[in-house]
């Protein structure tokens, strides 16, 4: 049999037992280890996932990249040798045209004048944003009336607050200029669906339609004597990736070649730059409240090896006596660890796993969706940061003790140390 296991396990619990103080710290140092691995798990979990649903929000809300015509006569603005330029970049998801239009509309609850962006859209616009954020209307059915009638989909917080749903018609006036001069083209819709980003800078702004009625609009207006039936404001670009430098260097590349013909603008040159601002925020509280859990760890397994070694350095000097070697010491202080570590480790990964799998299903924990964008508190479950956590903890610990012991065990005279009250 292992000798170091052998007198570890004969020794340990007896040790406890006699010692008040080394049974305390022993609990401390559990206790420690334990809320500091739940603490981590749902730090990491909760931060990754505002992370995570709030890039998907901004992945699919519209385009992180618009390229709009700088002359209002451009009527073709994706010619195949831009669009060939794009897809180089593989991360590219889709390629949109849209046409955005001021619109004016009367309450009909408190007949007030509001003002919003009609966003003309074409069939194959982004599919995700109505499988994500269509909350009332069949999915389907919604598509058939927006393409070929005149249905149209407001945000739930505008129908709300226009006293409007599924079915009820509105007047839409359009607003345009002719010679200088404003005037509107008014056309009746109905509501089609309503959909719900969580995002108040798009929600509280858009009513989505068929790109045609403004293109129809814009011919029949005869604005600056453009007939041209295709005629578009822009494209959007979807990426798989809102980070800065991808997406800045789509940018350069378009202003690089095509800086007199088309203005190009990012999602970090727009009202969602203080939404990216607020996720970088999580980063830091992450590493932060993980910096102080592990600092908090480390000096209590410091405490818990120091006092075990006073408590048991008349055994460390009898072991010396009769011959035992440094090595074989240390080995029985990294058992007695072992044992310490092990089970607030599986307690704490196992409440912590099972509290943000009740989370994930049953969303108990609520939060305001006008503050948080999202009205639960989301969570991602990914096994690679639990085993970071994990081997982080486990590290700190051994590494903790294997330097301790090493400058300090080696360091004990056997005669002292049996003489030692």
């Amino acid at each position: 049999m292992n000798f170091e296991w052998f007198f570890y396990k004969k020794t340990i619990w007896k040790d406890c037992r006699k010692s008040k103080i080394l049974r305390t710290i022993v609990l401390v140092t559990q206790n420690t280890i334990f809320f500091g691995i739940i603490v981590s798990i749902i730090t990491f979990s909760i931060g990754f996932g505002f992370k995570e649903i709030i890039k998907k929000k901004l992945l699919n809300i519209q385009g992180q990249i618009t390229i709009t015509n700088l002359k209002i006569d451009n009527s073709i603005i994706l010619n195949k040798s831009l669009k060939k330029d794009l897809f180089f970049f593989k991360f590219i998801r889709h390629i949109n045209h849209f046409y955005e239009k001021d619109v004016i509309i009367c309450d009909n609850q408190s007949q007030n004048v509001e003002k919003f962006i009609f966003k003309g859209i074409s069939k194959d616009y982004n599919p995700i944003f109505f499988q994500n954020f269509l909350v009332i209307g069949y999915l389907e059915k919604v598509k058939k009336k927006l393409f070929s009638d005149y249905g149209i989909l407001l945000s739930k917080k505008v129908s709300i607050s226009l006293g409007l749903n599924i079915g009820s018609s509105i007047i839409v006036n359009f607003f345009f200029y002719k010679n200088g001069n404003p005037f509107f083209i008014s056309k009746k819709f109905y509501v089609c669906g309503l959909y719900d980003t969580s995002i108040p800078e798009f929600d509280d702004v858009y009513i989505i339609g068929n790109i045609k009625h403004i293109q129809y609009f814009h011919n029949n207006s005869n604005v600056n004597n453009n007939q041209n039936e295709d005629f578009l404001e822009g494209v959007e670009i979807f990426v798989s990736d809102i980070s800065f430098d991808k997406i800045i260097s789509i940018k350069k590349k378009i202003d690089q070649k095509y800086s007199d013909n088309f203005l190009v603008k990012t999602i970090y040159d727009q009202s969602y730059e203080k939404i990216i601002e607020w996720i970088k925020i999580f980063d830091i509280n992450i590493f932060v409240i993980n910096i102080i859990v592990i600092i908090t760890v480390f000096f209590n397994v410091i405490v818990f090896f120091l006092i075990l070694i006073i408590e048991r350095i008349k055994t460390i000097g009898i072991l010396k006596t009769l011959g035992a070697r440094n090595k074989v010491i240390h080995k029985i202080f990294l058992y007695y660890i072992i044992q310490i570590l092990v089970p607030p480790l599986i307690i704490g990964n196992s409440t912590g796993i099972i509290f943000l799998f009740l989370q994930n299903k049953f969303r108990f924990l609520s939060l305001n969706k006008i503050q948080y964008y999202v009205d639960f508190v989301p969570v991602y479950l990914n096994i690679n940061y639990i085993l970071f956590i994990n081997l982080s903890i486990f590290l700190i610990c051994f590494s903790t003790v294997f330097f301790s012991s090493w400058f300090i065990i080696n360091k004990i005279p056997p005669i002292n140390s049996i003489e030692f009250e």
